[in-house]
């Protein structure tokens, strides 16, 4: 605008300085020293503004490519869900949809998750709060943090003044506390030898307690992703995406590709139960094995049973006319570096070993509709020798737990 005002400015003063009207419409040409000079000022000034304009022009352009290369290199910091609905103004924190288990949700993990689910590791009262990592590390993982960035740190001491108590007893959930049999002694029903090395039970890593292992057997795990959409479902854009009921369970980035997707759930076994089981052939015993999800609970008699609903298999035969199986429960944790427990992450090996009896009063021996009961029913115990397996299309047993004892 100024620079239109300057040329306006020239262009009024020439004409006022050169030209001239009377009645014979002659033109004559009457110099005029100051108004020369000033022509040249503005003239002057003028390109002055051009000079400028182009300069600010530039600033301009460079400040437009580094503000997209700024952009581009934000964007590539983004991996998570959370990120992207950050970066759009929408805030929220991952929720780990399982809690009682040491895994965060499938897909890129935030940074919060990786102090792990049992919280931020403690270190002492008197420890370096507020030096940098490399206080103490050397492995490169600090990036200039402090040391209560990752850790917590302990309550100030106190020196007691009346006698300390005695602790309280584990709790009887706890997964390391025997229960069958309770005082721990599994040799006798294993024949195992050299237990203080072929056992291993610390640290979580062996679920040898009844009430804790019914929590582990037969429940899922469930885990969100996004699900490409069918034509008119879904949502198309990041800001919808990030409205949308359980945000907060994924850490997968949102496709944002223009395509509908859908935040579906699945869910999986926590861990597996592989029956082991055998028979006899030709006088030959022949080992089978099978994985299932089934459930344990405790029932009315105060004894805890293993509900396993499948087809006839061998499985079932072995089970039902030996009378007894082995059952071994077992989680793993690819993430944790600790064999048998990890402060942060868990047991990489977690789990149990079950011996089992096929309880003949409680299990029903059912048609291929898998629901007209041939053999049992009604708390009637049956022959298994005298079971006719032609007649038989499914097993819903009922195995009663013996022996809970590690893994080793």
């Amino acid at each position: 605008m100024m620079k239109k005002t300057f040329k306006l400015s020239l262009v009024c003063i020439s004409v006022l300085a050169l030209t001239a009207c009377n009645d014979d419409d002659t033109v004559t040409i009457d110099p005029n020293p100051e108004l020369e000079v000033q022509i040249a000022e503005l003239t002057q000034q003028n390109q002055q503004l051009d000079e400028a304009n182009k300069g600010l022009t530039e600033d301009n352009k460079n400040l437009s490519d580094t503000n997209k290369e700024l952009d581009e290199k934000a964007t590539s910091f983004v991996s998570t869900f959370q990120q992207q609905c950050a970066n759009i103004g929408v805030n929220f924190e991952y929720e780990n949809p399982n809690p009682d288990t040491p895994y965060v949700n499938n897909g890129k993990s935030p940074e919060a998750s990786l102090v792990g689910v049992f919280g931020m590791p403690e270190i002492p009262f008197e420890h370096n709060e507020g030096s940098t990592c490399t206080s103490c590390h050397n492995d490169g993982h600090d990036n200039g943090m402090t040391c209560d960035t990752c850790h917590s740190f302990a309550a100030e001491p106190v020196e007691p003044t009346d006698p300390v108590d005695p602790v309280e007893p584990t709790e009887p959930g706890a997964p390391g506390v025997p229960t069958h049999p309770a005082d721990g002694n599994w040799d006798s029903y294993t024949g195992a030898s050299n237990v203080g090395t072929f056992y291993y039970n610390a640290d979580g890593a062996s679920f040898v307690n009844a009430a804790f292992l019914e929590t582990r057997m037969g429940k899922q795990n469930t885990f969100y992703e996004w699900k490409e959409a069918a034509e008119g479902e879904g949502v198309k854009t990041l800001k919808t995406a990030c409205g949308q009921e359980n945000r907060e369970f994924i850490t997968h980035e949102f496709p944002d590709d223009g395509k509908s997707y859908t935040l579906n759930s699945y869910s999986n076994f926590k861990g597996a139960s592989t029956f082991t089981t055998h028979r006899i052939e030709n006088g030959t015993p022949i080992a089978s094995s099978a994985t299932f999800g089934p459930g344990m609970s405790l029932e009315d008699d105060g004894e805890y049973y293993i509900d396993l609903f499948i087809t006839k298999n061998n499985t079932c035969k072995n089970l039902i006319t030996n009378g007894s199986g082995e059952v071994h429960y077992y989680e793993y944790d690819t993430r944790s570096n600790v064999k048998k427990g990890s402060p942060d992450m868990g047991p990489r090996n977690a789990g149990a070993r079950i011996q089992v009896t096929a309880d003949l009063h409680k299990s029903v021996l059912k048609s291929f509709d898998w629901f007209t009961p041939v053999y049992g029913a009604d708390g009637q115990s049956f022959d298994p020798l005298a079971v006719d397996w032609n007649t038989v299309g499914s097993c819903d047993l009922k195995l009663k737990v013996q022996v809970i004892y590690p893994l080793g």
